[in-house]
């Protein structure tokens, strides 16, 4: 039975992946990451991504971002491949009419699929049936398969925008540490006064410069990380849209041919035509010969009047077409000069940051070096006190060898004190009486 209704064309669905839920998984990553490292902040990854400022954070939640908008991408890519190695249209399944009701079916079918090629072959099919001729289909053919390139093309525009920013992050931890630490280091020398003092000093200014270079270092890894997937899943992408247009030439539009006004119904001859138009012509309107007369020279006039149209339509096509070149043409050296000034400001912002690194680390010297001075004089003066300690050391040890001096002598005081009376007794006058004994000498 013929077809009446032309069929619905199924909206276009392209390979795209929710940016909604990938910053959402980013969010909770960067919670999940930073709650789990807390009980390490001790450590050289708490350290470097606690007591490094702001920017840490917001690198790794970009990083996480790039990263599950990657993961969500090769999951379609990969969904999108199993539905291509599908035949969606069988071999034996004929194309020959465009008013066909089997064919009106079959469209139906595949306008109610959730893969992006079936879509698009509902659609080529819903367009010939329409427009009843192959050069419809092939129009909507080369339509959507524009329209997926460029869809695919704007999908990657945020996630290299975040690919770019994480290292212009680092940079920017990187001249945030370097001021404070200079800054930090100026505000101690000034109110310095002792070694503990410049001591303190030294230690931030350490700390600045780990916020420097720890930042852009972080910034760094996690830009390759993402950047080098991402690459591979646009590559696939872009190798499946071709994929695509292929089947669809191959086993679509290949199937397709002639026009859709040829194969409608019998066809009938030139001659047979031409009197069964005159027949009905003079049965339905009798003189019409009469009237038809005249009608060479209107006819004439208005194909001049036409001619004359078509040729300021050529001409307005032509003049909107120069336009249009010029348009592009302007564009494309603005979009040139515009790049061109990104990459100088680029390169300015480098070469400050570089000269920033070098007055930096000039100030850093010079302020290491008053620093140095004022240790030395620092030394010179503990010298000369530790002088001044050993000479009273050596006070000290006469005073007490002087004590134990003392000590003697009030001995040899309690010693003599002890020998007074004996010496008064032997100072006194002494009666000595001699007794002789006479001695038996027999007994001897």
């Amino acid at each position: 039975m013929p077809l009446i209704v032309p069929p619905s064309l199924p909206a276009r669905k392209s390979i795209d992946a929710n940016i909604w839920l990938a910053l959402v998984g980013g969010l909770v990553g960067t919670v999940i990451i930073y709650a789990i490292l807390i009980p390490f902040q001790t450590s050289y990854i708490g350290q470097l991504l606690f007591n490094r400022g702001w920017t840490q954070p917001v690198v790794i939640l970009f990083a996480l971002l790039v990263a599950i908008f990657t993961l969500l991408k090769w999951m379609r890519v990969l969904v999108e491949e199993r539905a291509l190695r599908q035949a969606w249209i069988p071999g034996n399944f004929p194309i020959q009419s465009p008013t066909d009701e089997q064919l009106w079916d079959f469209q139906q079918t595949l306008s109610k699929r959730r893969a992006v090629l079936p879509i698009r072959c509902a659609r080529i099919l819903g367009a010939y049936m329409q427009g009843q001729t192959r050069e419809a289909a092939a129009e909507m053919a080369l339509d959507d398969g524009a329209a997926a390139s460029a869809a695919s093309e704007s999908s990657y525009t945020l996630p290299r925008v975040l690919v770019w920013a994480i290292p212009l992050l680092g940079f920017i931890g990187t001249v945030v540490g370097i001021s404070q630490a200079v800054d930090g280091f100026s505000r101690f020398l000034q109110a310095a006064q002792e070694v503990d003092q410049i001591k303190e000093g030294i230690g931030s200014v350490t700390t600045g410069l780990a916020v420097a270079f720890d930042t852009t270092l972080l910034a760094l890894v996690l830009s390759v990380l993402v950047m080098i997937p991402l690459v591979m899943v646009e590559r696939l992408e872009s190798q499946l849209l071709l994929n695509m247009d292929s089947y669809i030439n191959d086993f679509v539009l290949g199937r397709i041919s002639g026009t859709g006004a040829e194969t409608a119904g019998p066809s009938l001859g030139v001659e047979e035509l031409r009197q069964t138009v005159q027949e009905v012509l003079r049965a339905e309107l009798p003189g019409l010969e009469e009237k038809i007369v005249p009608l060479p020279e209107k006819l004439e006039t208005v194909l001049n009047q036409f001619g004359r149209l078509s040729q300021a339509l050529a001409n307005d096509r032509k003049q909107f077409l120069a336009t249009l070149t010029e348009t592009q043409e302007t564009q494309a050296q603005a979009l040139e000069q515009l790049l061109a000034q990104f990459h100088h400001q680029g390169a300015l912002l480098l070469e400050t940051m570089q000269q920033g690194q070098v007055e930096a680390s000039s100030k850093i010297t010079s302020q290491a070096a008053e620093v140095a001075q004022v240790l030395a004089q620092t030394n010179q003066i503990l010298q000369q006190r530790l002088e001044v300690i050993t000479s009273l050391d050596g006070a000290l040890k006469t005073l007490a060898d002087t004590g134990s001096l003392q000590g003697v002598l009030k001995d040899l005081e309690v010693t003599l004190i002890q020998l007074q009376p004996t010496l008064q007794q032997l100072s006194q006058p002494r009666r000595v009486t001699l007794v002789e004994q006479a001695w038996d000498h027999n007994k001897s």
